[in-house]
């Protein structure tokens, strides 16, 4: 069972309600098998799925290799091929804030649910959700990203035609 998470972004919210749905037993993780790409349908451009392989390389215990990426998780790490590793893909500037997340669900067998406001840009909120999936019900191998970017600009723009 996991502790509760408080998502305030409603889609995010729904997602995680699916993911827990999914879930075989009170203590048992969903794997892929649980679901039908259809079902994804609501988030599927907002979402990435990446396997989690163990021990990559030495003092990295975790490595995330790409299986899907949704039009807007390609647009803002600016790659949406699979089969590269995450690390590979995302700008320095985020890349161990968001590697942290994804280990930390790796290795809890929890969801991890952040808000990221960017210092340069206060306009900018990112929401994003970890999902973790075992095959097995146990052993982590694939994680679900849910992500949305809100921007909220500092002053109102011009009128059409100006």
């Amino acid at each position: 069972m996991t502790a509760p998470v408080e998502i305030a972004h409603g889609k995010l919210r729904a997602l995680h309600r699916f993911w827990e749905s999914l879930r075989p037993a009170p203590d048992l993780l969903p794997g892929r098998q649980h679901f039908n790409a259809e079902d994804i349908w609501p988030w599927i451009g907002h979402i990435g799925m990446v396997d989690v392989e163990r021990g990559g390389r030495p003092g990295v215990p975790f490595r995330f290799r790409i299986r899907l990426q949704g039009e807007h998780l390609a647009r803002l790490t600016g790659n949406g091929r699979p089969s590269l590793y995450l690390d590979e893909t995302l700008h320095t500037k985020y890349r161990d804030l968001i590697l942290a997340q994804h280990s930390e669900a790796a290795a809890t067998s929890m969801p991890v649910y952040r808000i990221q406001i960017d210092e340069a840009k206060s306009w900018k909120r990112i929401d994003r959700l970890v999902l973790p999936f075992a095959s097995d019900g146990h052993s982590v191998d694939l994680l679900m990203t849910g992500l949305y970017m809100a921007v909220t600009p500092s002053r109102p723009c011009a009128p059409e035609g100006q």
